[in-house]
């Protein structure tokens, strides 16, 4: 065999190894950790707000979701980010710190390395929950706000955990999440449905798209875009000629390009259709993200915005997303 057959050989083996090995690491990313969470008292109705964020072209109001959240000890309202594109819930030990000094009555039980919380007990509306083991960011306010401030002090993330085995209500326009055991009689028979998944608590869902089934991430963490996604579909959805916006956004410390256009293209859930808005591609995310977003089989991830005029119900336990009008 000549040398160069042979280099052409050795490479067609490393990128086929390389590319069983990438896709096998890619998983393993993905699998999320076992569930730490007890919750008791459902139903529970409890109200959002929306988290403003700057992007770096200007302020968008409705960057995130922010829930209420009670910790016994502590009289001050304190607030968890809900973010569906994180398969489990974290705290964040800046926010944590400042509470304990000024409310020493908390009696947080952190680990020897202080990363990682014992025994964590919170209250969200009427639900209690119980955190066995919780992960501990270095990340948040280090100090607390004035008290005539309206700022809204954020001390972790709330992932789907929270919503593992149970159905999960958001009603966008009364601003009210409602996590339940079972999907309510009235709107089971009002909403239009399409398959939800929750491999490694990720909420994957399968609405139409320019007549296409297509697997997308829905996460409410990343709610400043609509529909974010590969070039390719960006390059199908966007409007010929139409005025592209660019931004940088910041990616844990890593600055990426945004690039988002105006679409016409609509969700399809069944024979009830929810305009995207604007359709945005991403430049400078990892091989490991671009991987992982293959290996997952997800056509981008999903925002907020579509659904602010609408009820979405997360049926986990019965493997339904269903969607209604807000009246």
């Amino acid at each position: 065999m000549k040398t160069s057959h042979k280099i052409v050989l050795s490479i067609a083996v490393l990128l086929i190894v390389g590319g069983i090995g990438g896709y096998f690491y890619a998983r393993q990313l993905f699998r999320a950790p076992q569930n730490q969470l007890l919750i008791t008292g459902l139903p529970a109705t409890l109200p959002f707000v929306w988290h403003a964020e700057d992007t770096g072209s200007g302020p968008v109001a409705h960057a995130g979701l922010l829930v209420p959240v009670q910790v016994p000890g502590c009289s001050r309202p304190c607030y968890l980010q809900f973010d569906t594109g994180a398969p489990y819930s974290v705290l964040y030990a800046n926010p944590l710190a400042a509470l304990q000094q000024q409310y020493p009555t908390m009696r947080l039980a952190f680990s020897a390395g202080g990363d990682t919380l014992k025994n964590f007990r919170c209250s969200l509306g009427n639900g209690q929950v119980l955190a066995r083991t919780v992960k501990v960011l270095p990340l948040g306010a280090k100090q607390l706000p004035e008290a005539s401030s309206n700022e809204h002090f954020i001390i972790g993330t709330l992932g789907t955990d929270f919503m593992d085995g149970r159905v999960l209500i958001i009603n966008y326009p009364q601003q009210q999440i409602t996590l339940a055991t079972a999907v309510p009689d009235s709107l089971k028979q009002r909403m239009v449905a399409v398959p939800l998944t929750f491999e490694s608590r990720r909420v994957l869902l399968t609405p139409q798209v320019e007549g296409k089934a297509q697997q997308l991430l829905f996460d409410s963490g990343s709610s400043a875009f609509a529909l974010l996604t590969s070039r390719t579909i960006w390059d199908k959805l966007a409007q010929p000629k139409a005025l592209v916006q660019t931004t940088t956004v910041n990616s844990w410390g890593k600055s990426l390009t945004a690039h988002t256009a105006p679409t016409a293209a609509q969700l399809g859930f069944g024979d009830q259709q929810v305009a995207l808005g604007t359709v945005t591609n991403i430049e400078g995310t990892s091989f490991v993200q671009n991987l992982m977003m293959r290996v997952s089989g997800m056509g981008g991830m999903l925002g907020n915005a579509p659904f602010e005029h609408h009820t979405v119900v997360m049926d986990v336990k019965g493997g339904h997303f269903g969607i209604l009008q807000t009246n």
